[in-house]
Formats: structure tokens, C-alpha cells, sequence
């Protein structure tokens, strides 16, 4: 199983509250433990494209399940700082890498001004996407130009750089699947979970019981094929 590299060092989390974001936080947790005695800082955030009307309903079912997910794994959050889409423009308009940049550029700044020299932003293409070779590309060199940009910005006050990391970028759906497993993540944490009502999580919810379905098909044994102990 293909383990992504996740910085050991304190960093700041931008989180949906998705599956991603889930594994994010775990694996933060688990890094804490290890090399750090101050929690890692998870900050609300929306890079995904959705009708307007619904925008407000998603935001009300992440942020409690960002607090859940912060409790399960001794994170601390910092709701004052939620980087979404702003009010005055169409959503459909900014769900595109021009809401990226402005996402990456508050959060890098505000990683910078904490003394946080890492950003994890747990964004993941899909298979399915029809440019994801050139998306993965753009995406990665988004974070780059974004964190070499705010870091020019360093101080003697704040952090020295800021480097935003991508972790989960090219992952594949069973990749996430296999990872969630080794994890033990709970699933139900995840903001799609309470929210049945929302076709957006009806959505997910009806996405991720398919990968996972899938996923273990793959690992049970055919019919006429012996396993061996």
C-alpha cells in the first residue's frame, strides 16, 4: 500500500471535512504524537463547486463535523479564519484555480503570521477527471508559486517560509479506500454523514459506498481461485 509523505512538523489543515480532510487530520494526529508537542490547526474551507443556495446548507453541516473530526484526533480549530468563497460572487464563477489561489494565499498568510511553516491542503483529483494529468500539474504548481510568493513576505516576527503540500493529490479511489482501512477513519465523522437531506451529500455519501464496495470486491478471492494461508 502506497503511504503518502506527511510533514512531521505542526501545520495548518484546510479541511472540507471530506474524506480527505479525515485522513488529513489522522495522520496529523499520528505525527503529533511523534515529533510535536503543539496540535496541528484545522481551518474551514470550500474548494468545490456548488449551486449558490446550497453553499450555506454545506457550510452548516461541515463546520460541526470539522469540530467532531478536531476531537477525535486532538486537533484545534480556528473557525474565525474559514477560508470560503467569498458572499459578493457567483460560486459557479470562482469554483475554478482563480479560488485556489485566493484560498491558498489567505491561508498561507495566515500559517506565515502563526509561526506555521506548513500548509496541508488535502485537494485530491479525480480519476475521472478529464484533464487530471494537466490538473495535477496546475494544481501542484499553484501551491508552489503561492508559497514561494507569501514566504517572500517572511519576518523576523513570523514564520521563516511557508510551504503549502498537497499529500493526497494523485491518489487513486482505492488508494484513499485502502488508507481509510489502515486508518480505522471514521467515516461517519465526515460532513456527508449527517446531512442526508443535501444532494451534495447524498452524493458522496453514494460515491464513497461505491469505491469502498468496489475496493473489497478486489480483495476477495475469485470464484475457482485458491488463496493460501
Amino acid at each position: 500500500m502506497i503511504v503518502p509523505r506527511f510533514t512531521p512538523e505542526r501545520c495548518l489543515i484546510l479541511t472540507d471535512a471530506d474524506v480527505e480532510s479525515l485522513l488529513a487530520c489522522a495522520m496529523a494526529s499520528e505525527q503529533q504524537t511523534l515529533n510535536s508537542d503543539q496540535p496541528s490547526v484545522l481551518i474551514p474551507a470550500w474548494w468545490g463547486a456548488q449551486p449558490d443556495n446550497d453553499l450555506d446548507l454545506i457550510i452548516s453541516a461541515v463546520e460541526p463535523a470539522i469540530t467532531r473530526q478536531a476531537r477525535l484526533y486532538a486537533l484545534v480549530t480556528d473557525m474565525d479564519n474559514a477560508a470560503y468563497p467569498p458572499e459578493d460572487e457567483p460560486l459557479s464563477e470562482l469554483a475554478t484555480p482563480r479560488l485556489h489561489t485566493r484560498l491558498l494565499t489567505e491561508a498561507a498568510y495566515l500559517a506565515l503570521e502563526s509561526g506555521i511553516k506548513r500548509v496541508v491542503w488535502p485537494v485530491r483529483i479525480p480519476q475521472n477527471h478529464p484533464s487530471r494529468i494537466k490538473a495535477i500539474g496546475d494544481t501542484l504548481d499553484r501551491a508552489m508559486l503561492v508559497s514561494r510568493a507569501v514566504s517572500l513576505d517572511a519576518t523576523a516576527q513570523t514564520a521563516p517560509e511557508v510551504v503549502i503540500e498537497t499529500p493526497f493529490i494523485d491518489l487513486s479511489d482505492a488508494q484513499l479506500v485502502d488508507l481509510a482501512r489502515d486508518l480505522t477513519l471514521p467515516i461517519d465523522a465526515c460532513w456527508w454523514a449527517d446531512a442526508q437531506t443535501l444532494p451534495l451529500a447524498q452524493q458522496r455519501r453514494a460515491h464513497w459506498d461505491a469505491i469502498s464496495s468496489r475496493s473489497a470486491a478486489q480483495l476477495e478471492p475469485k470464484p475457482g481461485v485458491q488463496t493460501h494461508a
